[in-house]
């Protein structure tokens, strides 16, 4: 998979594309991506996401909680499991937030990406707000801009539109099969292993203290969590504990700890994926 961060040294070659934050690459997200490589076979193109680096809500709420269901390196992963061949990575500013989706599509997508075939999800908006703008406004402005713009179809599970925002919600919820099955695949925490305090291997069950890859990345409520750790390619079985401790000593800063059943290994410094499975017990008071 080709991977393009600055688009203004890039050499443009057309492609069929569609556009959004795709964070979390859901069912429906997934669904998009198939049906557009559809589209793109029979154009005979490569399949191209346009996406942003850091998620445009994070330019206008900078103070806003953790919501990031994928941090980059696991969202550019799943797009790539998902058939995705060229992923243009935009620098959103200021500057691309005040242009219009016209504007947008002439001098972004077509001048600089050489996107010939877009395709744009059923209820999707981008560019400045318009009133009024729709699906048949993007035609038009496509067709000007010399793009063949098509609208995917949405996917629905047990006759709800999948979201992001619906994911969000069952992770908030503790609710981790649910998360999981509008996702398609299970809900991960990457990080890197950190020394912790050391309390757990002094009484028998060590554990790993993760520091997320991301801090914008949402965690589910704090409690314990039934979860597969992933190290160095190979898969245990393990229980998580996300919270503050408030048993052990006054250090009330939250923390992510994995005890990996039946592993010994030194870890510290390297990359862990925790799938998290379902939750088990809220955190003891």
């Amino acid at each position: 998979m080709e991977i393009i961060r600055d688009i203004y040294s890039y050499e443009k070659s057309a492609c069929a594309a569609t556009i959004g934050s795709f964070d979390g690459v859901h069912l429906g997200h997934a669904a998009m991506i198939s049906e557009l490589r559809e589209a793109a076979d029979k154009a005979g193109l490569p399949l191209a996401v346009v996406t942003f680096a850091r998620h445009p809500r994070l330019l206008f709420d900078g103070e806003c909680e953790p919501f990031l269901l994928t941090a980059e390196n696991e969202r550019l992963s799943l797009l790539e499991a998902a058939g995705v061949e060229r992923i243009f990575l935009l620098d959103f500013d200021t500057c691309m937030a005040s242009m219009s989706a016209e504007r947008f599509m002439h001098e972004i997508l077509a001048e600089r990406l050489g996107v010939k075939l877009l395709g744009v999800g059923y209820d999707h908006r981008f560019g400045k707000p318009c009133e009024g703008e729709c699906f048949e406004c993007y035609a038009k402005y496509g067709n000007d801009a010399g793009i063949d713009v098509i609208q995917l179809s949405p996917y629905s599970l047990e006759g709800r539109n999948i979201s992001s925002t619906m994911v969000r919600r069952a992770i908030a919820e503790g609710d981790m099969p649910a998360a999981s099955e509008l996702l398609g695949h299970p809900y991960t925490i990457s990080g890197t292993v950190a020394h912790g305090a050391g309390i757990g291997r002094y009484i028998g069950y060590p554990t790993a203290n993760i520091q997320p890859c991301d801090d914008m990345k949402l965690l589910p409520p704090d409690g314990v969590y039934e979860v597969s750790a992933v190290v160095d390619g190979a898969c245990f079985k393990g229980v998580m504990n996300i919270g503050v401790k408030p048993t052990i000593g006054d250090n009330m800063l939250r923390t992510i700890e994995v005890h990996i059943i039946d592993f010994n290994g030194d870890i510290y410094g390297k990359r862990i994926t925790v799938e998290l499975v379902r939750r088990l017990r809220g955190e003891l008071v």
